[in-house]
C-alpha cells in the first residue's frame, strides 16, 4: 500500500438544507439509511462518546454490537464534527481521525467534505477507499457518502445500502 491514500478527501453536494444532512450523520433515525446502516449513540460535546452499533445483518457474521467507537473532538452543529474513529475489526489499531464539514448554500444546497485521516492506521486505509463489493463490506467512504446523498435528496436507499440492506457472507 502506498502512503497516498493515508488522508482522504471525499466532497460531495446534497440538495438538502445542512440541517437534514447534520440529522442523517448524528441520529440513528438517519444512520440506519445509508451506508453500512446502525444505530448511533454519540454526544454531540467536546469529549463526548462516539458509538455506531452493528446491524443485525452484521451480527449475523459474528461482528460484536459495537462497529465503530470514538470520542467527539470537535463539534459545531450543522458546520463540522470531529471524531476519533476505531473500528472495531481492528481493535489492535490506534485511532484514526474523520472529520465532518458541512456548508450550505442557496437552495438549500449542502456541501460535504469528509476528511479521513488514517495516518495513525494506515493498515486499514484502503478499506476506507472502497472499490470493492459493498455488500461484502468493501465500498467504503465513495460508497457511503452515495448513500448519504440519496438518502438525504429522496428519503430513500442507494441499492444495499441503509441498516437492512445488506446481505453479508
Amino acid at each position: 500500500m502506498s502512503n497516498d491514500n493515508l488522508i482522504q478527501v471525499y466532497t460531495v453536494y446534497i440538495n438538502a438544507p445542512a440541517s437534514k444532512v447534520w440529522a442523517a450523520i448524528t441520529t440513528s433515525e438517519g444512520t440506519n439509511q445509508w451506508g453500512y446502516g446502525g444505530d448511533i449513540e454519540v454526544d454531540l460535546t467536546e469529549g463526548g462518546a462516539y458509538r455506531n452499533l452493528t446491524t443485525p445483518a452484521m451480527r449475523a457474521i459474528g461482528m460484536g454490537d459495537l462497529a465503530v467507537s470514538g470520542v467527539v473532538e470537535k463539534v459545531d452543529p450543522e458546520r463540522l464534527l470531529v471524531l476519533s474513529w476505531q473500528p472495531a475489526w481492528h481493535p489492535e489499531s490506534a485511532p484514526s481521525r474523520l472529520t465532518w464539514e458541512l456548508s450550505e448554500f442557496d437552495g438549500p444546497l449542502t456541501k460535504v467534505v469528509l476528511t479521513h485521516d488514517a495516518t495513525a492506521a494506515p493498515e486499514y486505509a484502503d478499506e476506507l477507499a472502497g472499490g470493492d463489493d459493498p455488500n461484502q463490506g468493501g465500498g467504503g467512504w465513495p460508497w457511503s457518502l452515495s448513500g448519504l446523498k440519496t438518502y438525504c435528496e429522496t428519503g430513500g436507499r442507494l441499492v444495499g445500502s441503509g441498516s437492512d440492506g445488506h446481505d453479508f457472507e
